[in-house]
Parts: structure tokens; C-alpha cells; sequence
């Protein structure tokens, strides 16, 4: 039974997707165990990468937990760190709406206190097979850069140019009506003052499709080389950075369980992505006027993907 003139400690775990932890209280100089819970993850929790799964155990494992607690002095013990992953964390992992559930459970507790350690935790030792936990105390761990490099479809990609290039390629989309009235998307992939690859897309009506085709089609035309590639879309970026990786490791499931769109598309811009040698991915802005190389670059790129070309393209195809 519990002692309410004593503060408690909850040692959190989490593995193959589900919540371990052990409630104690201190008796006889030994931290003794008044509760046990384990539960598996949400659907939504269980794809994300091991330390964001953490917090969503740690979230878990307080809610079960708090019927006994009730408000008294708790002190949470985790491999992880949890206040860093959810105060200084950019993770586009979480939604806004899970991330403040997160936090309210979490940070917002006034009878509460997280603390990280690397000994060995009770947790761990709830039936289950034996996991990596144990090399917490051989190596330090570092939660940002974990779920960082989670995010990223290969771990040295940037977001800058690279220092040596082999070629620069800028890429853009459109999707326009042909001479008949039919709406029509196709892509360029281009240097500064050369086209690499220009294509219409066969029963493709929309230029964000357009432009994640010839993000892909410049990892094939960069295969082996050291590219910097810049593109206009923020999709395209976002699906490089933010989110893409995210849906593969969800098998291309939203958070509500549905298919993504132009989920195939996805899978194969990612798969691209391993192609070059090195690669950075970097968004610019569109259709601007100066005369620096980036602007003139993804200006040739834009009017090689326009009207004209394209127009050309659907008449001689047809």
C-alpha cells in the first residue's frame, strides 16, 4: 500500500512500442515498488522514432499512474531527455495538439520533477526481451540529435551548399492546359544554362506532384555525383525534411490511419535520395528577378517547366 507521507518515484521505459514503469516508494533505505503498469502505444505514438516514443510512454505511465499519486511529490525517472525533447525540440514528429498534451501532462504537473539517469532502471526489467537500454551506460545519449537524424532520409544530407559540387541542379513544375483545354503537369531539371531532363507526366493534373517527380528524377541524373539541388516548392522541401521520412516509417499512414497522398511518390523520392555521392536539398524563393546564380538558375529552371516548353512537348508526344 501506498505511504502518502513519503514522496513517490516512477521509473518510465519504453519498448517495442509499449510503456513500462514501476512506482516506488522508499522503505527500509531501498526504493520498493507499490505499482507496476505497462500498456501498449497509440498507433500515432508507436512509428515515431525511440526517444519521441519515449515521451509518449512517460506521458502514458503518469496518466496510469496518477489514481495513486494523486497530486503527492513524484520524482520522474527517465533515459531520456524529455523537458529538452519538448521545449527545444523543431520535430515536425508531434502536432501541435499532441505536443501540448504532452507537455500539460508532462511539464505542466506542479507535484512533479523529471530527472534523466543512465543506471540501471527497474523499468527495464518488466517481462520483455532485453533491449539496447544497457548501452545507455557505455555511451551518452543524445535525444535532439537522435530525433533529428530520425527526421532525415540519409543522416549527412544539408540544407546548405555544398563546399565541392559536381553539378548544381535546380528543379521546378507546372501544370498548365494543353491546346485542347486538358490540364497537364510536367517537370524540368536543369543547371544554370543546360536542361538535364525535361518530361510531362502522364495523367498527372497538379504541379506539386510535377515538382516531387523531378526531385527525384534529379537524385537519378546526379547518381554518384556531389549535387546541391535547389528547388521552389515548399511540399518538396518539407517531404525532404520535415515529413517524408516520418510517413515511411509510418508505412505512408496519416495520423487519422488514411493513406497519404502521392504516398508512391514519396516512397521513391526517398529511395532517390540515396543516389548522389553527397547532396543538399535547398529551398529558394520563386520568380525573382535578380541576378544572382540561385535566382537566374531557378529562373531558367521555371521557364523551361512553363508554357512553352511544355505546350511543345504535349504536341509532339501526342
Amino acid at each position: 500500500m501506498p505511504d502518502y507521507t513519503k514522496p513517490f518515484t516512477l521509473f518510465c521505459h519504453e519498448r517495442d512500442a509499449c510503456s513500462l514503469s514501476v512506482l516506488t516508494q522508499l522503505h527500509g533505505g531501498i526504493k520498493h515498488p507499490v505499482a507496476y503498469f505497462s500498456a501498449t502505444l497509440d498507433p500515432v505514438a508507436a512509428p515515431l522514432p525511440g526517444c519521441l516514443r519515449a515521451v509518449a510512454a512517460v506521458g502514458q505511465s503518469l496518466t496510469q499512474s496518477e489514481s495513486i499519486v494523486m497530486g503527492y511529490p513524484l520524482t520522474v525517472m527517465v533515459p531520456h531527455s524529455i523537458d529538452v525533447l519538448l521545449t527545444r525540440s523543431k520535430t515536425q514528429h508531434l502536432t501541435n495538439d499532441r505536443l501540448a498534451r504532452y507537455e500539460t501532462i508532462i511539464l505542466g504537473s506542479h507535484n512533479m520533477t523529471l530527472k534523466r539517469f543512465t543506471v540501471l532502471n527497474p523499468a527495464t526489467l518488466l517481462p520483455n526481451e532485453i533491449t539496447e537500454i544497457d548501452k545507455l551506460k557505455e555511451v551518452e545519449y543524445y535525444c535532439l540529435e537522435v530525433t533529428d537524424l530520425c527526421t532525415k532520409p540519409r543522416p549527412e544530407i544539408r540544407d546548405t551548399e555544398l563546399e565541392e559540387n559536381d553539378q548544381i541542379v535546380f528543379v521546378d513544375g507546372s501544370c498548365l492546359r494543353d491546346n485542347v483545354g486538358t490540364l497537364r503537369a510536367g517537370y524540368a531539371v536543369c543547371t544554370i544554362s543546360r536542361i538535364l531532363e525535361v518530361s510531362w507526366l502522364q495523367g498527372v493534373h497538379s504541379a506539386q506532384v510535377a515538382e516531387l517527380v523531378g526531385l527525384t528524377r534529379a537524385c537519378h541524373v546526379s547518381a554518384q555525383l556531389k549535387v546541391t539541388i535547389y528547388i521552389d516548392s515548399q511540399y518538396g522541401y518539407g517531404i525532404v525534411y520535415d515529413f517524408g521520412q516520418l510517413w515511411s516509417q509510418r508505412g505512408f499512414l496519416t495520423s487519422s490511419s488514411s493513406p497519404v497522398r502521392n504516398g508512391e511518390r514519396i516512397h521513391d523520392r526517398l529511395q532517390a535520395i540515396e543516389l548522389p555521392e553527397k547532396i543538399a536539398v535547398i529551398k529558394c524563393s520563386a520568380h525573382i528577378k535578380s541576378q544572382d546564380f540561385v535566382s537566374m538558375g531557378n529562373g531558367y529552371a521555371d521557364q523551361v517547366a512553363g508554357k512553352r516548353r511544355m505546350c511543345y512537348l504535349f504536341l509532339t508526344c501526342n
